[in-house]
């Protein structure tokens, strides 16, 4: 089995179906070793609370029930239990200094995905990165660091 870092962005695609979401899913069902930042859990959880209480008018079709929004934390909760949690650390600070060295990240918490996906692969080489971020330069800023073999895009799979 193989070992995937899954970004908010992806990782979020467990709970809202849209494009990609068959190869999150996928990866969940065939047992891969699943890692995720802690803070990752923030930007889901941000996602559950805009379905249900703060919907963006043009998107009717993806406002959800209090128990829709209860089931989606449930499952969260169920998922986490079943993969690797990866705490923001000093090291990963200094790591984003580095990658703003070389590549300008407008979001922090892209920053911080990425530069805990690099520390994490140091320990795990075959550590895959799985991005749905294409509004961000998220994946050119990974393909920087890290052979492009080594990164998933959700909607390409």
């Amino acid at each position: 089995m193989g070992k995937y870092f899954l970004e908010s962005s992806a990782f979020v695609k467990r709970y809202k179906q849209e494009k990609g979401s068959h190869f999150i899913n996928r990866l969940f069902k065939e047992g891969h070793q699943l890692f995720y930042l802690n803070l990752a859990i923030i930007e889901i959880r941000k996602v559950f609370y805009r379905l249900y209480k703060w919907p963006f008018p043009a998107e009717k079709n993806f406002s959800i029930t209090r128990k829709e929004f209860e089931k989606l934390n449930a499952c969260l909760a169920a998922d986490l239990l079943k993969m690797y949690r990866i705490d923001f650390t000093q090291e990963m600070i200094e790591k984003a200094t580095e990658i703003l060295e070389k590549v300008w990240i407008k979001s922090v918490f892209d920053l911080a995905h990425l530069s805990s996906f690099l520390i994490a692969k140091d320990i795990y080489p075959d550590l895959i990165f799985v991005c749905s971020d294409k509004r961000s330069n998220l994946i050119k800023a990974a393909e920087i660091f890290v052979n492009s073999l080594d990164i998933r895009i959700p909607e390409n799979e």
